[in-house]
């Protein structure tokens, strides 16, 4: 019977990292991600954007080439690449809801691009992690959400200057008495712009020179 020969292999504590350089030159400029041939979604915060959510935004832009988002699994090497870093580790956790993005093993960039080894897009960088291919791809087909009907929910529909045009019957401002005409003047104790936040816990109004303000459940 032959005897089996055991050869140990030694390490001395060297770490082999891969490089991503070529995926650096690919993707470098891509803080705007061109998904379609008039659409783009970044995480780096726009004004003009059609819808927001997850941390990242829909604009509408022209676009000759798009990119295709790819599903990658734990363990792999991957990056999180800007015009000026790259940050490279292991997919170390999935994206498990839309508040809790998936995980590298070390720091992400918002605006950056995640891409594995072979260089294949798999997600977009977010403070704290970055969103998967499974979660862009229900924000893309997510329907908007105009600004007239951000309230709607709380039975609120409102002009361009926040007058308030209609109240829903049966809903939680007709149960505060709120009147057409009256004034939205904060959301969440903060003065308004021109784009209400994703998450309603209050909203101020002003009528008949009264100003109160309604809480919102679940927001």
């Amino acid at each position: 019977m032959k005897k089996l020969l055991f050869i140990p292999i030694l390490s001395f504590g060297i770490t082999t990292y891969p490089d991503f350089s070529m995926c650096y030159k690919k993707y470098k400029n891509y803080s705007i991600i061109p998904i379609s041939k008039h659409y783009s979604i970044t995480s780096i915060p726009q004004k003009n954007y059609i819808k927001k959510d997850l941390g990242i935004y829909l604009i509408k832009t022209n676009n000759k080439h798009y990119i295709h988002f790819k599903k990658s699994h734990l363990g792999v090497w991957i990056a999180s690449i800007t015009k000026n870093s790259i940050y490279s580790g292991n997919y170390a956790e999935y994206q498990t809801s839309l508040q809790n993005p998936a995980k590298i093993s070390t720091k992400t960039k918002a605006g950056s691009i995640i891409t594995d080894i072979f260089c294949n897009p798999i997600g977009i960088g977010v403070k704290g992690g970055f969103i998967s291919k499974s979660y862009i791809n229900k924000f893309i087909k997510s329907k908007p959400i105009f600004k007239t009907d951000a309230l709607k929910f709380i039975g609120i529909l409102y002009d361009k200057n926040f007058i308030i045009t209609k109240i829903l019957p049966n809903s939680l401002a007709s149960r505060h008495y709120i009147q057409k005409g009256a004034k939205i003047i904060k959301i969440n104790n903060k003065k308004i712009d021109k784009h209400l936040p994703n998450k309603i816990n209050s909203v101020t109004i002003l009528q008949q020179g009264v100003e109160f303000t309604i809480k919102v459940k679940n927001g």
